[in-house]
C-alpha cells in the first residue's frame, strides 16, 4: 500500500456509515446492505445507499436476516459485491476520511473485510468518531444500554425502520448532534426525562418503534 500523504484532521470529511450484516463475523459473514453519508469539510454531503447480495448464505445467520429484514423480493435488485466493493473503493468513499456512527469498529471491520476479500488494497483511516463514547459521556448511568434504539428513546429522537442502513445513519447522526453539544442544562434535563422515557419504552414491549404511531414526540 502506498504511503498516504498527511492530511489535517479538520481537512477530512466526516463519513457516517451503516452496515447490515448476515452475522457478528466478518470473516464468514457478508454485509447486505450499506448506507453511507460523507460530509465534506465545507459542509456539502454525498450520500450513498446500496442492497448488496449475499457472497456466503450459507453462512447467514437466520436471526441476522430477521433483525435485518432480508427478503428474496427486498435484495431482487441487490448490487454484485464483486463489483460494488471495487467502485466504493474507486469513488473514494473512505479515502482520508474520519469514519463515524454507532458502535462503527463493527461496520469498520466489515467494510475492511470486505475490500480484503476482494482483492482491494485500501482500509479505512484508523481515525473514528463512534456515538457510543458519547452516550457513556453523557448518559451514563441513565441507561443500561448504549445501542442505538435505547439511546434514541433516552434521548427522544423517534426511532422509525430501525435496523436498516439508511435509518440507523440518521439516527445515529441526530444522537451525536444531541450528546456533542449538550449543556449543562441538557443533562439536568435528562436527568429526570430519560428514566421516564425508558420505562414507557420498557412497558411497551422495547418496540423498534417510537413513540408509537400516532404518540406525542418527545415521549
Amino acid at each position: 500500500m502506498a504511503n498516504r500523504r498527511f492530511v489535517p484532521l479538520n481537512r477530512k470529511p466526516l463519513v457516517w456509515v451503516d452496515t447490515e450484516t448476515t452475522g457478528l463475523d466478518p470473516d464468514i459473514n457478508d454485509v447486505i446492505e450499506m448506507a453511507i453519508i460523507r460530509i465534506e469539510a465545507d459542509g456539502s454531503e454525498k450520500v450513498l445507499h446500496a442492497f448488496i447480495k449475499m457472497e456466503r448464505p450459507g453462512n447467514a445467520h437466520p436471526k441476522a436476516l430477521a433483525v435485518n429484514g432480508y427478503s428474496d423480493e427486498k435484495w431482487v435488485h441487490a448490487e454484485d459485491p464483486s463489483t460494488f466493493w471495487p467502485q466504493i473503493a474507486k469513488d473514494g468513499w473512505f479515502h482520508e476520511t474520519i469514519v463515524a456512527g454507532q458502535n462503527v469498529k463493527f461496520d469498520v471491520g466489515f467494510i475492511n473485510a470486505s475490500f480484503k476479500r476482494h482483492g482491494i488494497d485500501v482500509r479505512t483511516d484508523y481515525h473514528i468518531y463512534d456515538t457510543c463514547s458519547l452516550a457513556i459521556e453523557h448518559l451514563y448511568p441513565w441507561v443500561e444500554s448504549i445501542s442505538l434504539v435505547p439511546i434514541c428513546v433516552a434521548l427522544g429522537i423517534p426511532v422509525e425502520n430501525a435496523h436498516t442502513a439508511m435509518a440507523d445513519v440518521r439516527m445515529a447522526m441526530a444522537v451525536e448532534a444531541k450528546l456533542a453539544r449538550a449543556t449543562d442544562a441538557d443533562r439536568e434535563e435528562w436527568r429526570i426525562l430519560i428514566p421516564e422515557r425508558v420505562h414507557s419504552w420498557k412497558h411497551a414491549g422495547r418496540p423498534n418503534v417510537w413513540p408509537p404511531l400516532g404518540g406525542p414526540a418527545g415521549i
